[in-house]
């Protein structure tokens, strides 16, 4: 779901029911019953009108997915990519959630700090995931910098009472102690335990190693990738949102 139809619900639940409707959602209103014209008998059954769509949208909990291209689907039709398939393994299971995909291709840490306003915040969410980090790693950023970005990201979420998921970054191959995989791979469990945010180690262990679930680039996912790796990642967000209040 983009972020544009995610500001439209969100302004559609903190509207009363006279608020006139888009037009796109008035398509609901046409398979209504028609009314029996006046003078006329009434003499056909009574059916109930289906609940309102803003009724519908009101209970669903908004989900902003913050990220670079893991998130935002590289390589990848637009409901293929991550929070896509997250959503429609929520929908699956019965979770009432919808899912936002704020991810940008390249972005880094300090790139989705700066669009946090119109990304996120604008978005009113009632839960953040935060998966940045590796253009960071990839452009030979300091870790320190990510870090000081990261945790600006989480510090901006907690002055909204915005309740956040970080994602953790494990670079490939070995990890040598003092090494700059090591600096990277500590930013997320330290953030995690920082801020008391639920921390899910990493997207792509459990594909990063099979060719066939990734691109050319042997980077990205392919669709059967991210299929793989969305399961795991809803199941993981369920309990969280479970613990979530819808407004």
């Amino acid at each position: 779901m983009n972020l544009i139809l995610c500001l439209a619900r969100q302004v559609l639940k903190r509207r009363s029911c006279l608020f006139v409707l888009p037009v796109v959602w008035l398509a609901a209103a046409c398979s209504q019953p028609q009314a029996t014209a006046p003078g006329a008998p009434d003499t056909a059954p009574r059916i109930e009108a289906p609940a309102a769509e803003s009724e519908i949208a009101s209970t669903a909990l908004t989900v902003v997915f913050l990220g670079d291209s893991l998130t935002a689907g590289y390589g990848l039709e637009p409901d293929d990519a991550l929070p896509e398939q997250v959503e429609a393994v929520w929908q699956s299971q019965g979770i009432d959630a919808v899912a936002v995909n704020a991810g940008v291709s390249g972005d880094t840490t300090a790139n989705a700090l700066a669009r946090f306003d119109w990304s996120v915040a604008a978005a009113e969410p009632d839960l953040l995931i935060v998966a940045l980090g590796a253009n960071d790693f990839l452009l030979g950023l300091p870790a320190e910098a990510a870090r000081a970005n990261l945790a600006a990201i989480l510090e901006r979420a907690k002055t909204a009472s915005i309740p956040v998921v970080l994602v953790g970054l494990t670079p490939r191959g070995s990890i040598e102690p003092g090494s700059r995989e090591a600096a990277f791979a500590g930013i997320y469990p330290a953030l995690a335990a920082e801020y008391g945010v639920p921390l899910y180690p990493s997207l792509l262990a459990s594909i990063e190693s099979d060719p066939s679930m990734l691109q050319p680039d042997g980077l990205h996912p392919t669709r059967d990738g991210v299929v793989k790796i969305a399961r795991p990642l809803a199941d993981f967000l369920g309990p969280v949102l479970a613990e979530i209040e819808p407004e």
